[in-house]
C-alpha cells in the first residue's frame, strides 16, 4: 500500500490540509475555515480538521489506512492547552498514525529549514522568537500580545507612528512627514481632523482629535498604520529611526535565545516578509552577530509535511524539502 503523510496548518482564519507521499510530493491539499481551538473551542476545531482531512485523503485518492504520520501545526498551542492525545484522535480518527500537534512557529521554522535545530523570528501584529528542534519549542522570548509586549512588530510600529505624531503636535515644532501621513490616515477613518493645521496652530485642539481615534476603534487596529514607517525609511529621519529601533528589537530577542553561531534564522510575519528595510536590516544585524543565514518561511503546510516526512526518516533528504514547497505551490496556484 502507497504511504503517505498529513500535514495540517491550523490557524485563527483557515485550516489547511495536505497529503504528501513519501518522496515529498504534495498530492492534496483542502482547506476549511479557521480552526484555531483557541479561538473556536475544540469540538468546532477538531470537526473542522476532521472534514480537512477527509476530503484531503480522498482527493489524493489513499485510504485512512495509508497515512504513515501525521503533524498539525496549531497557532497558539503549546504543551499546556488540553489539546492532547484526545484531540488528536478526535480530529484525525482512522488516520492518526505517528502524529502530534505542534506550535506555528515549530512549522513556520521547518517551512523555512530543512534542518532540525535553528531558530525562528516572528514579526507580524506581533513579535515573537523561538529556538525549535524537531519542530519542538525549546525556548521562546517575546508573544506576549499588544498590551505587555510585541516590540518591533505592526501593532507596535503603528503605536510609534501615532507616538510621534502626538510629540510633534504637542510640542508645536515642524511636522514630520510621517506625522503629516499619519494624520492623513486617521481623517480617512472619519476622525475630525479640523485642528491640525499645517501651521501648528491650535495645539489643544489637535492634540484631543488626533488622541480620539486609537482610543474609539480597538488598539490592535494601529497595525494599519505600519506600513507608512516602512514606506517613509528613505526620506524621513523620524520613520528610519522607528524602524531601525525595530529591527534592533527583533534582533535583540533572537540573541536573548543565547543561539549558536550560523544555525538558520527563519523570519515570517508582514513586517519581516514584506517590509524590506525592516527585514534588511534585521539581516545586517544578524549576520554581524551570529553569521547565520536568515532564511525565509514559506507555507506553513510545508513545514507540517517537512515534520511528518522527519518522524519516519530522523534526517529526510533536504531536496524533499524543495519538493515539498515546489509540488505545493503548484496545487495551490490559481487557475487563469
Amino acid at each position: 500500500m502507497k504511504r503517505v503523510v498529513l500535514g495540517a496548518d491550523v490557524g485563527g482564519t483557515s485550516t489547511r490540509v495536505g497529503v504528501a507521499d513519501l518522496t515529498g510530493s504534495v498530492l492534496a491539499v483542502t482547506r476549511e475555515t479557521g480552526g484555531n481551538p483557541n479561538a473556536v473551542g475544540l469540538e468546532t476545531s477538531a470537526a473542522r480538521i476532521r472534514t480537512a482531512t477527509s476530503r484531503a485523503l480522498e482527493q489524493a485518492g489513499v485510504e485512512p489506512s495509508a497515512v504513515a504520520a501525521v503533524v498539525l501545526g496549531m497557532a497558539g498551542y503549546n504543551t499546556a492547552t488540553s489539546a492532547g492525545p484526545g484531540f488528536l484522535h478526535t480530529s484525525l480518527g482512522a488516520a492518526a498514525a505517528v502524529s502530534r500537534i505542534v506550535s506555528d512557529l515549530g512549522v513556520a521554522y521547518a517551512s523555512g529549514s530543512p534542518l532540525a535545530h535553528g531558530y525562528v523570528v516572528i514579526a507580524g501584529t506581533g513579535s515573537a522568537a523561538a529556538e525549535i528542534d524537531h519542530g519542538e519549542m525549546i525556548c521562546r522570548r517575546g508573544g506576549w500580545g499588544w498590551l505587555l509586549g510585541d516590540e518591533g512588530g505592526a501593532f507596535w510600529l503603528g503605536r510609534e507612528a501615532v507616538r510621534l505624531a502626538l510629540t510633534e503636535v504637542q510640542a508645536g515644532v515642524r511636522r514630520s512627514d510621517l506625522t503629516r501621513q499619519v494624520i492623513d490616515r486617521l481623517d480617512g477613518h472619519g476622525l475630525d481632523t479640523g485642528g491640525l493645521d499645517t501651521d501648528g496652530l491650535h495645539a489643544d485642539r489637535s492634540l484631543a482629535s488626533l488622541l480620539r481615534l486609537p482610543y474609539d476603534r480597538p488598539p490592535i487596529a494601529l497595525a494599519e498604520l505600519a506600513p507608512l514607517v516602512t514606506r517613509l525609511v528613505d526620506s524621513d529621519p523620524a520613520a528610519a529611526s522607528i524602524a531601525a529601533r525595530a529591527a534592533d528589537i527583533l534582533t535583540g530577542l533572537v540573541l536573548d535565545l543565547d543561539p549558536r553561531p550560523g544555525l538558520p534564522v527563519v523570519a515570517t510575519g508582514s513586517v519581516l516578509l514584506s517590509a524590506r528595510p525592516i527585514r534588511q536590516a534585521f539581516t545586517d544585524r544578524i549576520d554581524i552577530s551570529l553569521g547565520s543565514p536568515v532564511l525565509t518561511a514559506t507555507s506553513g503546510l510545508v513545514g507540517a509535511l517537512w515534520l511528518a516526512l522527519g518522524d519516519l526518516d530522523h534526517v529526510p533528504d533536504p531536496v524533499v524539502h524543495d519538493r515539498l514547497a515546489g509540488t505545493l505551490a503548484g496545487l495551490e496556484q490559481p487557475a487563469e
